[in-house]
């Protein structure tokens, strides 16, 4: 009809404009939040890690305390923030610094002070003590009330209640503990490093102030194996033992961190081993390098605490099958210091290809105890190739079983190793 108005083509254009405009907002606006958020976050994590390379503290973040925590300086109750894993320290985001200048953590080694060592004092720290403990001067339960209470020694682990502290539990030497006969104590490095540089190497002499039972372990740890267990066990093992006995070897390589045994006397060192088999056969590699430089009196003994998948060598020494964390650290130590030792086959093989114009070298490899050539080789074979490959992907141990789970289906489908004993010939 001829009265009726017909709307601009422009207010058509515009209300669709309207509604893109809101549909970006309600899009862009939450993706720029949640940017925004780790952004933050990044920025608090490296504020955190700036403090953590300058403390002497081994410092750890979390978001959430396993069991009710204070913190060292406020006293204020927390549920996330810091932790040291070599003293137990446990302080809130904002106290790091204040922690860091106000409480020293465990000392590797002693000063040179002569009165120093032939005694050592117990290192107190106050408040959250481990559950169920108890004092050792009323026999009561200490860390029962809800606030920053009560004392507790990093070296020995001896706790006490805040009224029964006396000056002379202070000024009391330390004995350090259970644990004693495996732990290396500072005052031994500081004599280790002055006979050093006078050029003794009598270390046995000193070695028997400690007494006769006294060998002391070296825990290598790979901190990823068991769904990443290591490094929770790691920092279960400082706090037992002294951090420089206490190793990761993703960080530090076994060959390197068994140089510690020769700064001990002659067979008295032991190794735990936590890990899965591959991990096992690193450290005895190491061990072998030691012979071949002529240290054969330094070897130490190895235990295993399995953490891997198969875990076959392990169950073949009596070590189980697998560590899931079912008994404490305490026991796995006290199961260490009363194993007898038992002899290893190890065995090197030698791998050629035959023909008349074989021009390759030999390859040379170390077998332990036993080895197979078949499906189950090729099996675990392709489950270290892939997981060399992308390590973060096989970080659970269900999922690792499914893998191999998948491997020995899947060979008994192709059948790679039909006819096998027609192409190798085993000679010994």
């Amino acid at each position: 009809m001829e009265g009726e108005k017909r709307p601009a083509p422009y207010e058509g254009l515009f209300a669709d404009g309207h509604l893109v405009l809101w549909t970006l907002c309600s899009v862009l606006l939450p993706v720029f939040i949640t940017f925004w958020c780790s952004l933050q976050r990044s920025r608090r994590q490296l504020h955190r890690r700036d403090i953590f390379r300058k403390s002497k503290h081994g410092w750890r973040d979390t978001d959430l305390f396993s069991h009710p925590t204070y913190c060292c300086v406020c006293a204020q109750h927390i549920l996330q923030g810091a932790f040291c894993d070599c003293c137990g320290l446990r302080v809130d985001e904002g106290c790091l610094k204040k922690a860091d200048k106000r409480f020293h953590c465990k000392e590797i080694m002693l000063k040179n002070d002569s009165k120093a060592l032939d005694a050592m004092h117990h290192h107190w720290i106050r408040g959250n003590v481990p559950l169920c403990s108890y004092c050792v001067v009323c026999k009561q339960q200490c860390g029962s009330q809800p606030k920053l209470c009560d004392y507790r020694c990093i070296w020995c682990q001896k706790t006490v209640h805040d009224e029964c502290m006396k000056n002379s539990l202070k000024n009391e030497q330390c004995d350090f503990g259970e644990f004693r006969n495996l732990i290396i104590p500072p005052s031994y490095l500081t004599s280790i490093n002055q006979m050093r540089k006078d050029k003794k190497t009598d270390y046995a002499m000193l070695a028997s102030k400690l007494g006769k039972q006294w060998t002391p372990l070296i825990i290598l740890a790979n901190s990823r194996s068991g769904t990443n267990m290591g490094e929770g066990l790691l920092g279960e093992f400082r706090i037992l033992l002294n951090p420089v006995q206490v190793f990761d070897v993703t960080k530090t390589p076994p060959v390197k961190a068994l140089q510690l045994c020769t700064l001990l006397p002659y067979y008295s060192a032991r190794v735990l081993v936590c890990g899965g088999d591959g991990t096992v056969g690193w450290v005895l590699d190491a061990v072998d390098e030691m012979k071949i430089k002529g240290q054969e009196k330094y070897i130490p003994q190895v235990a295993v605490l399995p953490l891997g998948t198969g875990n076959d060598l392990s169950n073949t020494l009596g070590w189980g099958t697998g560590y899931a964390g079912e008994i404490p650290v305490t026991q796995v130590l006290r199961n260490v210091m009363e194993a007898d030792g038992v002899k290893l086959d190890r065995w090197k093989v030698q791998v050629t290809n035959k023909g008349y114009y074989n021009l390759r070298k030999l390859k040379e490899f170390t077998m332990n105890n036993y080895f197979s050539v078949g499906p189950d080789a090729l099996m675990a074979l392709n489950f270290h190739a892939h997981r060399e490959k992308a390590p973060s992907l096989f970080s659970s141990r269900i999922l690792n079983k499914a893998v191999y789970l998948f491997y020995g289906t899947k060979d008994c489908l192709v059948q790679e190793c039909k006819d096998l004993n027609k192409k190798v010939e085993v000679s010994f």
